[in-house]
């Protein structure tokens, strides 16, 4: 790196002279910056894999937040809340209606939002519970970080961070991060409420173990306790959900957000929660001279917009599903542990090394990214990072750490940077633990006594065609049937099978009947009327299936939109998000839908090609993260966002002649891939990926434009590998999803 010059040298004295020493910055001096990258004084360019602890998720210097804080200051900026604004309410319906909560309080930096709820807290404890006057506690973890006032510093259990700043406020108990009996045990009778970070961030972004918000949301309900998380960090997709705590399917109190709401150009914070919580302030009770202010709900709202719109949360859960994937296969012994969700993810290192001089290194070659507790790096690009970009990061990162081991084991020498990239089998071992390892799948699949090709809905229908060998065909549809379910239970899957109905001949391909996920099934809704008289039908079956505790719950549609189940809604376990089509069969507001009711990062892709009018005929989704695709099924903004997000290594590009047998239209048990076709060649990228391949011919079926996908209905997906049961969907009825779709 060449010697920096002396205006950086000069911006990093005059700092150091007038401003308090509380900060110990990293010594470079940044001048701007666009997206993902930062400059400095001497232009040059550094990867920023910190976004100022995810207040610059959307990116820096993003045109349409630029744009709506210009176009908002040149009107007017702040008022007062003595006033009313044009701004507030728009901002605060959007944000109070992703968090399915009520109302929401705004106000200025994350700690003045955590002061919020501690009011509210203490307040709903003595007006709602009826504790004592001044008895109120509140529970808190130890290694929390909640901000820098003396309330929350007092509840701090970090020594450096409460030397000398005492006396501090009483009213809280603590508990261990993670330990359910631990936190049972802090309770009281005068407990009002838990404030918690779903993820530690400050403290390493640690991970609680599975299960352990649902306990606590648990313990809450049964006490008549306050559930409150602090998402200043991990929420507005950081983690690959839109809130950290979707990941367990609970649902908070109160939430407190902050950093990304306000787009990264300025401070902007809420906390939101109940009805019942809010209620207990009135006028005078609380206030916050910028809260709210025009300027910062122009800017809040739009940057709430641009997630969507861009869809971040989605690109966060499949960029960082690729960050976890490289960073755990990175072969070197000064690694102890990663941990984290999404983009943002902990690398604990081995004590032997400072973690804070791997940072001033990674900085030194371009990479800028923050160190915690001595021995953590913490990795939070901004969500719209490009994946070349966030694998040039990885590869400085590993090569620095290699230089760091080498200095360790031998003489100070010259490394030399190589890239570094996992090989197939790290990759492999560093993935999602295959399917076949738990019990076997829960299919659903329907009898194929009626079908027969006797209309046309999409360019493989030809009913003059069927009619010349009728018999003939239907009896190969038939024999084609039994085998792909002799099939699925060698491989261990139980199939549930819906009875056949005259009349109903496209009834067979179940995938398209519903999206069932977290043992909730989403109803279908046909574009064509050939088919609508089978929604009645996969209504009573799926109320037999509930009544029989395969599934929770039923969803419908919203009447305005169509959608064609699983056919158009893949669930991808390794990104952690829902691929939907569009275009043809489903409407595109579907993914919406979706991403509400499961709570759930979908990537809506459009669907030109009619000959591949459902998302299932030219993309399945493999259990080792692999995608087996046809491109030019597809818009070029949906292969871009394909491209975007899944690494080029995981990407099965099927020719065209494979597609126009139906060879993607497949199902993956495990390591076990079922087709109706597969060239050499499709075989031979199979194989190489660690897949076996299950051929069975349904040529009946393909008349139809339906292959062995079409053919079934996965009734066991799961968002939460693990987790018992979902959130009831009756607390978000289909009259809800009409309002927010």
């Amino acid at each position: 790196m060449s010697p920096r010059s002396a205006a950086i040298d000069r911006a990093i004295d005059l700092e150091s002279r007038v401003a308090a020493p509380n900060y110990q910055p990293v010594p470079v001096v940044l001048q701007s910056g666009r997206g993902e990258w930062l400059f400095d004084l001497d232009g040059r360019r550094y990867l920023d894999l910190m976004s100022a602890y995810s207040a610059v998720s959307h990116g820096h210097a993003h045109p349409r937040l630029v744009k709506a804080l210009t176009d908002q200051a040149a009107q007017v900026a702040v008022t007062s809340r003595a006033y009313h604004s044009a701004t507030l309410g728009a901002f605060l319906e959007h944000l109070t209606a992703l968090c399915g909560l009520d109302k929401a309080l705004p106000s200025s930096g994350g700690a003045e939002a955590v002061e919020t709820a501690i009011k509210a807290a203490r307040r709903w404890g003595y007006r709602v519970k009826k504790i004592a006057p001044d008895q109120a506690e509140i529970l808190v973890a130890r290694g929390n970080f909640h901000g820098r006032s003396t309330t929350i510093t007092g509840f701090s259990t970090e020594a450096s961070y409460r030397a000398d700043f005492g006396p501090f406020t009483p009213g809280f108990r603590h508990f261990d991060f993670g330990d359910i009996d631990s936190l049972r045990a802090a309770v009281t009778e005068n407990t009002c409420a838990v404030i918690m970070e779903p993820i530690q961030g400050e403290a390493g972004i640690v991970v609680p173990p599975d299960g352990f918000l649902g306990a606590v949301r648990a313990v809450c309900s049964e006490r008549r306790i306050l559930l409150i998380l602090d998402e200043i960090q991990s929420g507005l997709g950081r983690t690959g959900r839109w809130f950290a705590h979707q990941h367990d399917g609970i649902r908070p109190d109160g939430l407190i957000l902050g950093k990304a709401l306000g787009g990264g150009l300025l401070p902007v914070s809420c906390f939101v929660a109940t009805r019942e919580i809010m209620d207990v302030f009135e006028p005078g009770s609380h206030g916050s001279t910028f809260g709210g202010n025009p300027l910062a709900a122009a800017v809040a709202l739009e940057a709430l917009r641009v997630i969507e719109d861009e869809g971040l949360v989605a690109r966060s859960a499949a960029l960082g599903a690729h960050l976890m994937t490289r960073l755990n296969a990175l072969e070197s012994p000064l690694i102890r542990q990663v941990r984290g969700r999404g983009l943002w993810v902990g690398v604990e290192l081995d004590t032997k090394v400072s973690a804070r001089e791997v940072v001033e290194q990674l900085a030194e070659r371009g990479v800028l990214t923050k160190d915690t507790h001595g021995t953590v790096i913490r990795f939070a690009p901004p969500l719209t990072v490009a994946l070349d970009a966030l694998d040039w990061g990885i590869d400085v990162f590993a090569d620095t750490l290699r230089q760091f081991q080498a200095a360790l084991t031998s003489p100070p020498t010259r490394v030399r940077t190589l890239p570094v990239r996992p090989t197939p089998a790290q990759a492999s071992a560093a993935r999602a633990p295959s399917v076949a390892a738990a019990p076997g799948p829960r299919l659903m699949m329907s009898a194929p006594d009626h079908f027969e090709v006797s209309y046309r809905i999409n360019p493989w229908m030809d009913p003059a065609q069927w009619k010349v060998s009728a018999d003939h065909l239907r009896r190969q549809a038939g024999q084609g049937w039994k085998a792909l379910k002799e099939v699925y239970e060698r491989l261990g899957a139980q199939v549930e099978i819906q009875a056949s109905q005259p009349g109903l001949p496209d009834l067979v391909f179940t995938a398209n009947a519903a999206l069932v996920l977290d043992r909730t099934a989403l109803l279908a809704r046909f574009r064509h009327p050939e088919r609508r008289e089978e929604q009645g039908h996969n209504r009573a079956f799926f109320e037999s299936l509930r009544s029989r505790g395969w599934i929770d719950s039923i969803a419908d549609t919203p009447d305005d939109l169509h959608f064609e189940g699983a056919g158009d809604a893949l669930w991808d376990s390794t990104r952690k998000l829902v691929w939907t089509g569009w275009g043809q069969r489903s409407s595109r507001p579907m993914a919406g839908v979706i991403a509400r009711l499961f709570s759930v990062p979908t990537v809506p892709l459009e669907l030109i090609d009619p000959r591949y009018y459902h998302l299932d005929t030219c993309l399945c989704v493999l259990s080792g993260g692999d995608i087996l695709y046809y491109p030019s099924a597809f818009s070029q903004q949906a292969r871009e966002t394909i491209q975007d997000l899944v690494d080029k290594d995981r990407l099965i590009e099927a020719s065209a002649a494979d597609a126009e047998h139906l060879a993607v239209n497949s199902v993956c048990v495990g390591d076990q891939v079922v087709l109706c076709h597969a060239s050499d060649a499709l075989r031979s990228a199979l194989t190489e990926r660690g897949y076996r391949a299950h051929i069975v011919p349904l040529d009946s079926f393909n008349r139809s434009g339906g292959s062995a996908y079409c053919l079934t209905l996965r009734l066991d997906q799961s968002t939460r590998p693990g987790a018992g049961r979902p959130r009831p969907v009756e607390q978000e009825p289909s009259a809800r999803l009409l309002r927010v779709a």
